[in-house]
């Protein structure tokens, strides 16, 4: 069995930049089918929510970018999916079937003795340090 938790965490992962990209009509820039992927991923999410816990995906796709409200969409979606297994498998092969969003990072450093460090991804650990 699938880890019910892991999967809303992904699929949260996934939604944010479809709907950053959404509010911004900006399906050319990312890719149509990272976005077609997103929009896909969306329509599933809601069909499988009850109505009160659509609001809480209705608030991430308001504000993609609150983890508050990322966290609430990750508690309903994963109690949905801990109740129903076959959605753990459902749901994990349309998570593996969609394109991924280009992330793009930059950094500006000015000055002496700068460090900085970037990362995309999950489970990612970073250690700056001094030996």
């Amino acid at each position: 069995m699938l880890d019910p938790v892991q999967l809303a965490t992904t699929t949260v992962m996934a939604l944010s930049p479809y709907f950053l990209e959404a509010a911004k009509g900006a399906a050319g820039k990312v890719g149509e089918d990272a976005y077609e992927g997103g929009k896909k991923l969306a329509s599933w999410v809601r069909g499988k929510l009850s109505t009160n816990d659509t609001k809480a995906l209705d608030r991430v796709a308001a504000d993609p970018v609150n983890a508050d409200k990322q966290a609430a969409l990750r508690v309903s979606l994963s109690e949905v999916l801990a109740a129903n297994p076959a959605l753990q498998n459902e749901l994990a092969v349309l998570l593996q079937s969609m394109p991924k969003f280009a992330a793009r990072q930059d950094v500006n450093q000015v000055g002496d003795g700068n460090v900085g460090a970037q990362a995309t991804g999950q489970d990612i650990h970073i250690n700056i340090g001094k030996n």
